[in-house]
């Protein structure tokens, strides 16, 4: 019997992609798409479950999932058949007129979280802005308007939530920016109250930065900021974006937190792999975005919505949350732990939430990220200083595509502490 080979799935090993076009994208790409993107050198023209398949019928196994926006992998059954079936009823629809997809996804998540009201917008930074305008406007009744932000955080690349962002580098080149905008140290309590003044109006915080590096926030920071944030009529904002739809091990990674924000705002994989953001809030805090205050043109596009629908519907119904999650990440972990343990000379920390994994290394995330990528396996290189290889595998993820992402891993780093085992 021909061996399997571990990195591809059975059912593709006989089936690859035939091309009669032998076009290079990669040339053509870069001659008309603006250079604002380091593209890895690969094409890849279809997704199944865990794996990318570039034209050659070559799979990758995917442990970045879009970023973060594959929850279940790709082309979920049920997700593909939502698109499908909506995309047959109706593609969009003006935000003057109701829609059952819309009004459906938007029930689910009054249902499953503590909010009471959802807007619903293009994407992650488009939701922030609608965070920021809210926040505003409440404040605007005792003439406050600053927000404070969390150093190392990241919020988008609208104007308003690149200033929110907390990173320099971000901001670099594009000012004069916004005033209004202020940033303390993550994790630490005392200097976040120590940066408010009498204009704050609200802060906002990533339960994980994920940009920066994998760098969970701290229980007791978290429930101490909502408890002073309350006490001082301060909204507290926080940005799941990339920790919601059970990257973490619950459907939002507050939960786990035991605290409830004022606004959340939501993105990434909420669309189940197509385009929306959303923000979840009160029905006291909604009063303040009334007609004619805010909007979208595309924002709760009713195909996104029954995506993100059937996502859900599927993270519960198939009991993702929060068993499988827990089950699946502690194994993974587990594995993580032992190669730290046997490579110390390499792997410096293993740190995050669920299936957020940040390693940080003692060498190039960029070079160690293309070793990976040599041995078809797909992750993510972050960090200030290159030092953090980011790991989004799907929660769908199976024991055997675990084994074979540790089996990698392990000659990856085996090979970089110089053979030692």
């Amino acid at each position: 019997m021909e061996e399997r080979d571990p990195l591809k799935p059975p059912e593709f090993q006989k089936t690859p992609f035939s091309s009669s076009r032998k076009e290079n994208w990669e040339e053509r790409g870069s001659r008309v798409l603006l250079g604002n993107y380091t593209r890895e050198p690969l094409v890849f023209e279809k997704g199944r479950g865990s794996y990318l398949f570039d034209s050659a019928g070559v799979s990758y196994l995917d442990f970045l999932g879009g970023i973060a926006i594959h929850v279940l992998g790709h082309c979920h059954p049920g997700i593909t058949h939502a698109i499908q079936k909506q995309a047959q009823r109706m593609v969009h629809l003006s935000n003057l007129y109701y829609n059952p997809a819309v009004v459906d996804f938007a029930e689910i998540l009054v249902e499953k979280t503590f909010a009471d009201r959802v807007f619903f917008s293009n994407s992650g930074t488009e939701a922030v802005e609608a965070a920021i305008k809210l926040a505003r406007r409440y404040g605007a009744q005792t003439g406050r308007f600053e927000m404070i932000s969390m150093e190392g955080s990241f919020h988008g690349r609208t104007l308003g939530a690149m200033t929110l962002t907390g990173q320099p580098k971000i901001r670099e080149g594009f000012g004069p920016l916004p005033p209004g905008f202020l940033y303390a140290p993550f994790n630490d309590f005392e200097k976040v109250r120590a940066t408010r003044t009498k204009d704050t109006v609200a802060v906002i915080v990533e339960p994980v930065q994920g940009e920066i590096g994998v760098i969970p926030a701290q229980k007791e920071f978290l429930q101490k900021l909502r408890e002073w944030t309350r006490e001082e009529d301060i909204l507290l904002i926080l940005d799941e974006i990339q920790t919601g739809m059970g990257r973490t091990g619950t459907l939002y990674a507050y939960e786990q937190y035991e605290i409830v924000p004022d606004i959340l705002v939501s993105s990434k994989a909420l669309g189940g792999g197509l385009p929306l953001g959303a923000i979840l809030t009160t029905d006291r805090l909604s009063q303040f975005l009334p007609p004619g205050s805010h909007g979208s043109t595309f924002g709760g596009n009713p195909v996104a919505c029954a995506a993100g629908a059937a996502l859900l519907r599927a993270l519960f119904a198939e009991d993702f949350l929060p068993e499988r999650v827990r089950t699946m990440s502690a194994y993974l972990w587990d594995g993580l732990i032992a190669l730290k343990g046997r490579y110390p000379s390499v792997i410096r920390e293993v740190r995050g939430k669920g299936f957020m994994i940040g390693i940080v290394v003692n060498a190039s995330a960029k070079k160690i990220k293309d070793r990976f990528r040599e041995e078809r396996v797909l992750v993510n290189a972050t960090g200030p200083a290159d030092e953090v290889i980011r790991l989004l595998p799907p929660l769908s993820l199976s024991y055997d595509e675990t084994d074979d992402f540790l089996s990698v891993a392990n000659r990856i780093f085996s090979a970089l502490s110089g053979g030692g085992t």
